[in-house]
């Protein structure tokens, strides 16, 4: 039991030093032995402005129209009166607690019904009214010319450092490299 006790406080204390263990940084300046080119493989798409890669077309689009969407979700007097008699047969047909399930589902069913009847009658009465206008569009009809290119990124810089080779990313080719190093005791 001492011996494990033992054990345990030695590690404890270890880690604990490691914890509080200083460390120290340097910075050296590195030669770079040599550089290499890094390209990239890019597209460059050129649009063809030739007066004959045109097609024109006509679009037919209604005068009087605000906006794509039409909003038939609101509630008018009509929407009120039916869910207020949905209530009212509601009221005549339940019993007990079914008599307020009733009202409610009743009440749902006239203002959803008042709402559609409205919903279809104006769109059944502005369908035949609708006037259009027309306009002509263009559209490119021609391939466009693809162009595809090498560009030079930046350079892969290599270097040696305690023996081991190295590299590092740069946009521009470098004879010097900084390394950093740390030593924690």
């Amino acid at each position: 039991m001492k011996k494990q006790s033992a054990c345990l406080i030695l590690g404890l204390t270890i880690f604990s030093s490691s914890l509080f263990a200083d460390g120290d940084t340097f910075t050296q300046r590195v030669k770079v032995n040599y550089s290499k080119p890094v390209y990239e493989n890019i597209q460059e798409v050129i649009p063809n402005h030739d007066s004959r890669c045109y097609e024109e077309y006509e679009v037919r689009t209604p005068k009087h129209r605000t906006s794509s969407y039409r909003n038939e979700n609101t509630i008018g007097v009509d929407t009120i009166i039916g869910a207020t008699t949905g209530v009212i047969i509601g009221n005549q047909i339940g019993r007990g607690n079914g008599k307020v399930a009733a009202k409610i589902v009743g009440g749902l069913l006239g203002a959803t019904l008042a709402n559609g009847i409205r919903n279809s009658d104006y769109s059944h009465n502005n369908r035949n009214n609708t006037e259009y206008y027309y306009e002509t569009k263009r559209r490119n009809i021609c391939n466009n010319r693809v162009i595809k290119k090498s560009v030079l990124k930046g350079y892969e810089n290599y270097f040696k450092y305690n023996g081991k080779s190295y590299s590092k990313f740069s946009p521009y080719r470098e004879n010097y490299v900084t390394v950093e190093t740390n030593i924690n005791f």
